[in-house]
């Protein structure tokens, strides 16, 4: 099998085992339900390299920084533009508001944004070296593995030691699966198959 974020097949790496489950999103005028079912096995491989690099890039962030807040710090200097042009002549008021509108968006977004990277920097600060690593490369995994089928939404349930040890009722809690399929996937995941 090879890495699922640079597809080399020749260096070591993580393995994980994930069950898919399948969500749809179903709004009406009654609000939102949802509709979930459980997928298939899959397994995917992120190599020793990629994972490092990811804790690289989490450790000194400052690219990650950069391109994760660029758009909203350009949505603010948007922002600050339009609120200098528009105060500068007589037009509607609900056009002058998008400025600071967007002024507000931008600067909570980048807050947002940084407050992420920097969560995820001091978590692997604290872990240990192969902690760390295994724990970048689910990350790269959650990302680089499908999200979408058709309109459902993927997510991923790992098949691990702490998975296999927490109950239905917790299962449904921490992946926010409906009841009958948190009972589904828990037996599902003992069984193997």
């Amino acid at each position: 099998m090879s890495c699922l974020e640079c597809k080399n097949s020749s260096l070591p790496s993580y393995s994980f085992r994930v069950l898919e489950v399948h969500t749809l999103h179903i709004r009406d005028f009654n609000g939102e339900r949802i509709i979930q079912a459980l997928g298939d096995f899959r397994n995917y491989e992120i190599c020793t390299a990629c994972a490092s690099e990811e804790v690289q890039a989490f450790l000194f962030p400052a690219k990650r920084l950069m391109a994760k807040c660029l758009p909203f710090v350009s949505l603010a200097v948007v922002g600050l533009v339009l609120t200098m042009a528009l105060t500068l002549r007589d037009v509607m008021a609900a056009l002058r508001a998008l400025g600071p509108l967007a002024v507000l968006v931008g600067v909570s977004g980048v807050v947002s944004e940084s407050r992420k990277v920097l969560r995820e920097r001091d978590v692997l600060r604290e872990m240990g070296r192969d902690d760390a690593l295994e724990r970048s490369a689910y990350n790269l995994m959650l990302k680089d593995a499908p999200r979408k089928y058709n309109d459902n939404d993927i997510t991923y349930i790992p098949v691990n030691a702490r998975t296999l040890g927490m109950t239905a009722v917790e299962l449904a809690g921490e992946y926010g699966l409906l009841p009958a399929v948190s009972r589904k996937a828990h037996t599902l995941m003992h069984e193997g198959e």
